[in-house]
């Protein structure tokens, strides 16, 4: 294990700008690679994926890529300081692609937060979600996943097909949790779908070398999710 903490408790609000410098070396389609996973970030942190963190209506997200670089600038309330952990993971899994940055940083405030280094910690679950959290009793078996999200009442098809794009960003998100450092998370093959009206049934054919503490980033979400559409039981298994 790579021994990653759960945290929430340091938070940040204002504005967060992001400064990503490939080096001279980053092989054809790195830049695009890199927007790409800046873009399914800041798509993640507006879904509720670090909720109780939003982004800020007043100011739209601003995402830049040329010159070997990729900048960002956005306003954000409530937002765990961890979540740039989970950032600086997906830039780090792009390594595995031969794409590597000279410099990533995130300037919150007055602070600017290294990318590229590691704190270990990743954003913990709301302290008490308000429905049922199945986690499994045995992870041993194969290698994959099932996630079932309950919601208290049937979901019209069109807002369904939404939850389930949104759903899907979360594949980019759990490659900044791999169980070996040296080891990169292979999730591939999901398969999501609502089972009945009321129930999403998300399925990993290939969900390996990842820890576990990504799934708090699902019961996150769903979380922002209740919100506005009530949800019973979120089960893993």
């Amino acid at each position: 294990m790579t021994g990653f903490s759960a945290s929430s408790s340091e938070r940040h609000a204002g504005l967060v700008t992001l400064d990503i410098v490939l080096s001279g070396a980053a092989a054809a389609g790195a830049l695009e690679l890199v927007e790409r996973r800046v873009r399914a970030f800041i798509a993640a942190l507006a879904a509720g994926f670090f909720f109780p963190a939003r982004l800020r209506d007043a100011a739209p997200a601003e995402v830049r890529a040329g010159s070997a670089a990729v900048r960002a600038r956005f306003e954000v309330d409530d937002m765990p300081v961890s979540a740039f952990d989970v950032l600086g993971g997906m830039l780090a899994d792009s390594r595995q692609h031969g794409v590597t940055c000279q410099s990533a940083f995130a300037v919150l405030g007055r602070r600017e937060w290294d990318l590229q280094a590691d704190s270990g910690l990743r954003p913990d679950t709301v302290e008490h979600p308000p429905f049922a959290v199945e986690w499994p009793q045995d992870l041993g078996g194969n290698y994959a996943l099932l996630v079932e999200i309950e919601f208290a009442e049937p979901v019209p098809a069109d807002i369904g097909q939404g939850l389930l794009d949104t759903l899907a960003l979360w594949d980019a998100l759990t490659l900044a949790y791999p169980d070996e450092a040296d080891e990169p998370v292979e999730v591939s093959g999901a398969q999501a779908m609502f089972n009945d009206p009321r129930t999403i049934h998300y399925h990993e054919w290939i969900w390996d070398q990842a820890d576990t503490l990504a799934w708090n980033l699902i019961v996150n979400l769903c979380c922002a999710w209740h919100m506005t559409r009530p949800i019973v039981r979120v089960h893993f298994e």
